[in-house]
């Protein structure tokens, strides 16, 4: 096993923080190249819909009503304001990335709450963003079928009088507008996500999103209209899924081991969290795999045996010293709560890089944010099904980097979900595959140089996950997003 035998990795050159998805451009560049061609609907297969013509609209008007509506565009046009413009460059490039990054601004926002509010605890979160973006790949996928039924220019393209104020992709019709469809079905999602939110907020953007592609000249009323309706649809959709997955059922009442049980989870300095986060979440409904339990690993070393004392013997070591100032620094850039978050900020960099196109990166946005999801769910059942303690508990004067995350040890689960994304970038992007793979293995040896975890978690994590990843890239199949 990789992770047994590694005692060094390369590690992630840059602090992994939410923050980052800020720093992401908020602006698109419309003088920039037109992105590679995008894949078509035709034989790929949806999250939520029953099929990728599910939601085709009917034809977009023509002859005096396609007039008139350039007429509107030209209006639109000429009643630009600084803030339309600013609008404009907001909204442009991808109709996807703007979304993720209000949702990673949401979830930043309630970390710093936790323990006390749990609704972006790391496995929440995770369900969170697959949600969303599953939501967002459906809308493109509904979208892209469309586009191919009804081919339509954009306005900029057949009236002299529309300046094309970003730029046009010259494989996409205008109808149905596909920022209108990301939109509208983001904001929805997003409502039902952080519903003590501005939730009106999500609405708000949502309508300024849609609206900025009719002042850009890439859009037609009803290219935007037919959009939205496709948006709505599809999160109505995911929203009847998230209901269901059993994320929202009233939570059982966490019973704590005997006193006598010395090894249990038990809570942890300095917290002293009581009640451990989502003690139930092994048991939520995954995406692609047929229980949370479907990849259980096999049970923990005993305590007492080899490998347990020796594990525990390596955490004392470190503690004691013989943690370089490379190994802390690599723990402290990976102590997140939601380290899933960190893999969506190294996705936006390959989307911008490879300036992938709308339904490609909504597809891999899709793919990755689901394997997340499930090695979270598959890692809580066997988390809460072991129940072990952590080695905080084993051990009280053990030194740590930072503080222990309140829920028990093994597996871990910044290995289970690094070692899921890992798998599923590798496909997506095989040129990088190393590099990614080497992410997950720093993320993984982090939790050991950090004093949090056993070896032995992190290595049965990285196994998992890797299983989970592959299961999620079977099930996709033609991802469509390479």
């Amino acid at each position: 096993m990789r992770i047994r035998m590694h005692t060094r990795t390369r590690h992630v050159g840059r602090w992994i923080a939410v923050a980052a998805a800020a720093a992401l451009s908020a602006c698109g560049d419309a003088s920039a190249p037109t992105a590679s061609p995008d894949v078509e609907a035709t034989g790929l297969r949806p999250w939520v819909l029953e099929r990728v013509d599910a939601l085709r609209p009917p034809a977009p008007p023509g002859g005096d009503a396609a007039r008139l509506e350039l007429d509107a565009v030209v209006a639109a046009q000429r009643a630009r304001t600084a803030a339309v413009d600013s609008a404009i460059r907001r909204w442009d490039g991808l109709p996807g990335e703007p979304w993720t990054r209000v949702a990673l601004d949401e979830l930043q926002l309630r970390w710093y709450l936790l323990p006390d509010i749990r609704d972006a605890t790391p496995a929440r979160s995770s369900r969170a963003m697959a949600l969303l973006h599953v939501a967002i790949a459906d809308a493109l996928l509904a979208t892209r079928d469309a586009q191919g039924a009804y081919p339509r220019a954009a306005p900029a393209q057949r009236d002299a009088r529309v300046r094309a104020l970003v730029a046009l992709r010259a494989d996409a019709s205008s109808y149905p507008s596909e920022h209108a469809a990301a939109a509208a079905a983001a904001a929805p999602v997003l409502a039902y996500l952080f519903p003590t939110a501005d939730t009106a907020r999500f609405h708000r953007l949502a309508a300024e999103a849609a609206a900025s592609r009719v002042a850009a000249g890439a859009s037609a009323p009803s290219d935007v209209d037919a959009g939205a309706a496709i948006g709505r649809a599809v999160a109505a959709r995911v929203i009847a899924y998230a209901r269901a997955d059993g994320a929202d059922a009233v939570r059982a009442p966490w019973l704590p081991p005997r006193a006598d049980d010395a090894l249990s989870w038990r809570p942890t300095p300095p917290r002293m969290v009581q009640v451990p986060f989502d003690a139930d979440a092994g048991a939520w409904r995954p995406w692609v795999l047929a229980s949370g339990d479907a990849f259980r690993p096999p049970p923990p070393p005993t305590p007492g045996s080899r490998t347990f004392v020796d594990d525990l013997a390596e955490l004392r070591r470190l503690g004691d010293g013989a943690r370089t100032v490379q190994q802390a620094d690599v723990a402290r850039r990976w102590a997140t709560d939601a380290p899933s978050a960190a893999w969506e900020v190294f996705l936006s960099d390959e989307l911008r890089a490879r300036r992938m196109a709308p339904l490609q990166a909504a597809r891999a946005r899709a793919l990755v944010s689901v394997a997340m999801h499930d090695a979270f769910v598959a890692c809580w059942d066997a988390k809460y099904h072991y129940n072990l303690a952590r080695p905080i508990t084993a051990d009280t004067r053990l030194r740590t980097v930072f503080s222990t995350p309140p829920f028990p040890s093994y597996p871990s689960g910044h290995s289970t979900i690094s070692g899921a994304a890992a798998e599923v970038f590798a496909a997506l992007f095989p040129d990088s595959a190393a590099a990614y793979r080497a992410r997950a293995d720093s993320a993984s040896l982090s939790r050991i140089w950090g004093g949090v975890h056993y070896r032995f978690d992190v290595a049965a994590g990285h196994a998992l996950g890797e299983r989970v990843g592959h299961a999620v890239l079977a099930r996709a199949g033609d991802v469509g997003a390479r």
